[in-house]
């Protein structure tokens, strides 16, 4: 019962006031998102983003967008309207050695590629306004000391990194110090262990995790159990058939 349960609910998919309900590995999809300007200690809601239809500049009824591909305009510091000339951004990427698939780092031919690569230029080819940046390498320490490059830049203007391009893990201690995206990517730990047929066709297989010693308890609490029954079976007294038939008559 509790699995068919368990099975209706992440199956479950319906519109709601709100947006489109749907359960995703377990986890609420979250249909839309608000893209808000901060001014100050306020925001101010300038457009919307959803999966399917990108950037948006209204949210009209059950999380459906307008067609217009722009946002409003935001006001930058001054109260600006117009985009001013931004500082180039200095992106840490690690230089590490083994598992490249996410970021591979060719200092000889001074190349980047990879997955988390691609990410960042497909994200910065979205933004409605051009920025500016260069990537810089790092290959001097563990990813913590990379990332709290960032935090020493925004604690005490020490510019080392305004943000890092990497397959970095979302925990805890690191989130203290620093914003991260959303996750694109999952990391899961999976195990592949190599089995004889023999053994798996076995139908004794179940007794393999049981140890010696378990074996040996369980028999000797057996023995135990019945001397103690036993016991008590021949202590007891038993009626004679002639009481039986006195009480009868």
């Amino acid at each position: 019962m509790g699995q068919h349960l368990l099975e209706a609910i992440l199956d479950s998919k319906f519109e709601s006031l709100s947006g489109n309900f749907r359960l995703v590995k377990g986890e609420l999809e979250a249909s839309t998102f608000e893209v808000f300007n901060v001014i100050g200690e306020k925001e101010r809601i300038i457009g919307y983003w959803n999966q399917k239809k990108g950037l948006t500049r209204k949210l009209n009824g059950a999380a459906q967008l307008d067609g217009r591909k722009t946002l409003k305009r935001p006001i930058w510091p001054g109260d600006a309207t117009h985009t001013p000339p931004t500082k180039k951004l200095r992106i840490g990427v690690p230089v590490k050695h083994g598992f490249n698939e996410f970021l591979k780092v060719d200092e000889k031919n001074n190349k980047i590629s990879g997955f988390s690569y691609d990410i960042f230029i497909a994200v910065v080819k979205q933004l409605p306004f051009p920025i500016r940046y260069e990537f810089s390498t790092f290959d001097n320490g563990t990813y913590d000391d990379l990332l709290y490059q960032i935090h020493l830049q925004a604690s005490f203007n020490y510019r080392k990194y305004d943000a890092v391009v990497g397959d970095t893990t979302i925990v805890a201690n690191r989130s203290l110090y620093v914003d991260f995206t959303l996750p694109y990517s999952e990391s899961g730990v999976s195990m592949i262990v190599l089995t004889e047929d023999i053994e798996r066709n076995n139908i004794w297989i179940f007794l393999k995790p049981l140890r010696w010693d378990l074996w040996l308890t369980t028999g000797i609490a057996f023995i135990v159990t019945g001397v103690v029954i036993y016991g008590l079976l021949s202590t007891g007294k038993t009626p004679s058939s002639e009481v039986l038939h006195s009480n009868l008559a």
